[in-house]
């Protein structure tokens, strides 16, 4: 079994106790069986509380993924790449055929720390996918708006549209701003 970064043989290890992978010691990545990880979640006492994401996130120090398709380690199929979301900026290869995924450098160490490992099985549905992609999409539009305004007058902005939000007039006070604007 070869590793889907670097072709270098693969060693059998556990990422948790009770819970076998396959580690390459050139990337450092890790190929999880995803029958070894369903048995291992019912395993598990119960959903780990999900831990917000921290103004310095853990993922930042992580290497970006190495360009080019990756192959499956265990059937030879494309490995397809889903998003984690949930404030984790990284994506998961994962195999369309056996249901296996790869995990790049610390990127279960980032899952575990926020609560996030014992979802591994619900981050491929399309439910968890299309948030994942909002997400992105709105950090690219909030990007996008902070290099039109500039960081001071967006951080105002966004400020004032959190709590123009749940305010309870909210659409009187868009009708004046409108009119103020003309």
């Amino acid at each position: 079994m070869l590793c889907p970064v670097d072709q270098r043989p693969l060693q059998r290890t556990e990422l948790e106790s009770t819970l076998p992978a396959f580690a390459c010691g050139e990337c450092a990545g890790h190929w999880l069986r995803f029958g070894d990880y369903l048995a291992w979640r019912e395993r598990q006492p119960g959903d780990q509380p999900e831990v917000p994401a921290a103004a310095e996130m853990l993922e930042t120090t992580l290497a970006a993924p190495a360009p080019g398709p990756r192959w499956c380690p265990d059937c030879g199929y494309l490995l397809t790449r889903y998003h984690v979301g949930r404030g984790v900026t990284f994506t998961l290869d994962r195999c369309g055929n056996c249901n296996g995924v790869w995990l790049d450098r610390a990127e279960w160490e980032t899952l575990r720390s926020r609560g996030l490992h014992d979802n591994l099985h619900e981050m491929f549905g399309p439910g968890w996918q299309w948030a994942a992609r909002e997400e992105q999409r709105r950090r690219q539009v909030d990007a996008q708006f902070e290099r039109q305004l500039g960081a001071t007058d967006f951080a105002q902005t966004r400020e004032f549209g959190r709590w123009l939000a749940d305010h309870p007039r909210r659409s009187e006070i868009l009708a004046y701003l409108q009119w103020q604007a003309r």
